[in-house]
């Protein structure tokens, strides 16, 4: 009993300095006295049954989030506080572990390597300041220390991965609202249903699924913008204009990453309007855009594009990738007019994909 007894409290004390508990006071001799009875109990426990099993050490839940506030960088080296980290003395413990949060983001690599460690305590204590930072102010900090946790996720070992998980999870929402800061920042547009521009972390569109994200000629963010993207979970479609600053092989990863994402591919030029398949026939014109000024209606079938027959509107997406903007492309529709069909010439300037981005009209419907 008295061995069950010590191994609860040992539990306890090593929750409080990985939680990062603000009344030390006179409990910090206990605290170290629980601390040192965990490190017997483990390596009693290593002797007797083997290598310990790191998923069971490390408390499933994380701890307690404390305050966001601004990061004071620390003067000490990075390096040093690692090694602090399993420090004899519970008081430098301690010490090293805020002083590593105030590090900033360059921190946050050589925690992720501390996590990797053999050290079970050294390990929590890491995560712990990694999930700190996640939760701080600083972007900066927050970017870092975001990628380090993913990347634990992914290859860390078993009980660490298990802990990072946690703290990305219980932050979900937070993680979300970042993520589309972040794309917005680096020229990503978010759209709704009808093509309007808008931002999903508008308070009206929290916890509603995002429609549409366009990535094009303004996407500054590259390959490497495109892992904000992957925590995009309420994502629905992305589209993906020609020319855009990322490459075949991130996008096709991106895809492997969210399944469940569809991807659509656009050229630089647009028409503006949205069409069933078979036949061609128009379904919605956007006010004020290239197929709205050229006269284009809804129930139109599009018969011809640049001289070419339409079978099928993915023929006529692949057309008008064929042309930039400012292109005048001669169209051939079939209207009805009177209560007959009719034949109807038209000669339409394309539009670019920035130019619906600009306008807030909504379309004309069928």
């Amino acid at each position: 009993m008295r061995g069950t007894t010590q191994t609860v409290s040992c539990g306890t004390g090593m929750a409080k300095d990985r939680g990062f508990a603000t009344k030390w006071g006179p409990q910090e001799e206990n605290g170290e006295m629980r601390e040192r009875g965990l490190t017997g109990a483990l390596l009693l426990v290593t002797v007797l049954t083997g290598p310990v099993n790191l998923a069971a050490q490390l408390s499933p839940d994380p701890p307690p989030p404390p305050v966001s506030r601004k990061i004071v960088v620390s003067t000490r080296p990075v390096i040093e506080l690692i090694g602090e980290l399993e420090a004899s003395s519970f008081a430098r413990r301690r010490r090293a572990t805020r002083e590593l949060y105030r590090a900033g983001a360059t921190a946050a690599v050589p925690l992720g390597r501390a996590a990797r460690g053999d050290n079970l305590e050294v390990a929590a204590r890491a995560v712990g300041v990694l999930e700190r930072m996640y939760i701080a102010r600083d972007l900066e900090v927050v970017a870092a220390s975001e990628e380090v946790l993913e990347g634990l996720v992914e290859t860390g070992p078993r009980g660490v991965a298990r802990r990072a998980r946690k703290v990305l999870e219980s932050h979900v929402e937070l993680r979300q609202r970042r993520a589309v800061e972040q794309v917005r920042r680096l020229g990503g547009i978010f759209k709704d249903a009808q093509d309007n521009v808008v931002d999903p972390n508008n308070p009206k569109m929290r916890g509603t699924p995002i429609v549409t994200l366009q990535l094009g000629k303004g996407w500054k963010g590259g390959d490497q913008g495109l892992r904000f993207v992957r925590r995009l979970t309420r994502l629905r479609s992305l589209l993906i204009i020609d020319g855009v600053k990322a490459s075949e092989k991130e996008v096709t990863a991106l895809i492997a990453a969210v399944p469940m994402l569809s991807i659509v591919r656009r050229g630089r030029a647009l028409l503006g309007i949205k069409a069933f398949s078979m036949p061609c026939q128009v379904q919605e014109v956007r006010r004020g855009l290239a197929a709205d000024r050229a006269g284009i209606k809804v129930g139109d079938e599009i018969l011809k594009f640049d001289g070419r027959a339409i079978a099928d509107f993915q023929q006529l997406v692949d057309l008008i990738k064929d042309h930039r903007p400012g292109d005048k492309v001669p169209m051939t529709v079939k209207r009805t007019i009177g209560g007959e069909k009719k034949v109807v010439a038209l000669t339409v300037t394309l539009d670019s994909w920035e130019s619906v981005n600009q306008s807030a009209a909504p379309p004309t419907k069928k």
